[in-house]
């Protein structure tokens, strides 16, 4: 199998990293608009790879590169994965995303049910598969709460956590992934599951402690749009009660965030600065440090897991399943942040599925309605270090 990896960022640095390790496919080709990025990333992998120049806002440019693969991976912006999902379908190839806009329909947003909607039955009609979301969070964190949910009887609630302790030297504020995506889904309205019934608030306005594995420990956390509750609750392949996604964010961070969004600065439409049409959010996000260029100053813990609690053998039972990462031990592997890192396993790991013939679907779906054991079992041996902890008497 063939596969293009479209943007080499520092998430599609390792995802291309680690396919070049594993050596599942025959050929892969790295395809971005920044040529230095893509020679230099082509010259360090050496053979099994090519670089390609291309715009993921030309669909007919992307379909004929994609009639050359049989995957293409979309490791950009979520803002293009109905153009790269386009020329998939047309060149008749299965597609593997890492993001959405979210759960939440919104102007000139893409979400992952929207997603579905729209490209399900044109995979199913080609005999193909889109895989959407394959991350950390979304994606292992999906996964996590599936394996989870298979060992009980019933299910209860689906909690997905998110924290980052980190530090970067010489910096005041700085965003270990796309700051674009940080503002994105931190100013969306926030989408909770409860009691049975999705449920709407303001951003960064739901909010409580969470205890998690040490060393982190206790932290706030805010409920952000994520993609986990907008299909948990509808791909799990078991009734839940409740489901939510809670972050943790720094009380700096979070002032931050209220101020750009309280003076329209998250804005994504132009506005007239001295006769130029700017976009504000752009502003801000240029002005903040590139991600793939903060690896080796990046220090901290990772966490992202998935707290499932329910009912086995008539007891109630919490099981917590999480990747716990540093950023230095990141660095020391791939050159990269952890965040990176962290997401960019598990979107390698479920690209070698593809290539051994275990996404067996068809159609657009999201990572829960896999089987979750070959994914778990091996994401340990692709770099992550996995726990369970119970949680239940927490």
């Amino acid at each position: 199998m063939k596969a293009l990896l479209l943007g080499v960022g520092g998430v599609g640095t390792v995802i291309a990293k680690t396919l070049a390790k594993t050596k599942k496919f025959e050929h892969i080709v790295l395809a971005d608009l920044n040529e230095k990025q893509l020679q230099a990333l082509v010259k360090e992998l050496g053979a099994g790879f090519s670089a390609k120049k291309l715009d993921a806002a030309n669909v007919e440019e992307m379909t004929k590169a994609f009639k050359e693969v049989d995957l293409v991976i979309n490791a950009i912006l979520p803002k293009f994965n109905y153009n790269v999902m386009d020329a998939a379908v047309a060149a008749r190839i299965h597609y593997l995303d890492l993001a959405s806009h979210g759960p939440i329909r919104l102007p000139g947003r893409i979400t992952i049910l929207e997603q579905i909607e729209k490209y399900d039955a044109k995979f199913k009609e080609i005999d193909r598969a889109a895989f959407l979301c394959s991350g950390i969070d979304p994606g292992s964190s999906n996964i996590f709460a599936r394996y989870l949910a298979d060992q009980m009887d019933e299910v209860e609630d689906v909690f997905v956590r998110d924290a980052d302790l980190s530090t970067v030297e010489g910096l005041n504020l700085a965003i270990g992934f796309s700051p674009d995506t940080a503002i994105e889904e931190c100013l969306q309205p926030y989408l909770n599951y409860e009691n049975g019934e999705f449920v709407q608030g303001e951003p960064l306005t739901w909010e409580e402690e969470f205890i998690f594995p040490e060393p982190v420990g206790k932290l706030k956390i805010y409920s952000v749009s994520h993609e986990e509750v907008g299909t948990i609750p509808r791909y799990l392949g078991k009734p839940i009660k409740n489901c939510n996604f809670g972050y943790a964010l720094p009380d700096d961070f979070v002032n931050v965030l209220r101020v750009l969004r309280l003076i329209g600065l998250d804005s994504t439409e132009p506005v007239e600065v001295k006769g130029a049409k700017v976009v504000p959010r752009d502003v801000v996000t240029t002005l903040l440090p590139d991600p793939l260029e903060l690896g080796g100053k990046i220090k901290g813990y990772l966490c992202v897991g998935t707290l499932v609690r329910g009912i086995k053998d008539g007891k109630k039972v919490a099981k917590f399943m999480y990747s716990l990462e540093t950023h230095e031990e990141a660095y020391e592997k791939m050159g990269t942040g952890g965040v990176s890192f962290q997401t960019g396993i598990p979107a390698a790991l479920t690209a070698d599925l593809f290539a051994e013939g275990l996404i067996t679907q068809r159609g657009a779906f999201p990572a829960e309605t896999i089987d979750p054991k070959p994914f778990v079992e091996r994401l340990p041996e692709y770099g992550l270090h996995i726990f369970i902890d119970d949680y239940t008497d927490k």
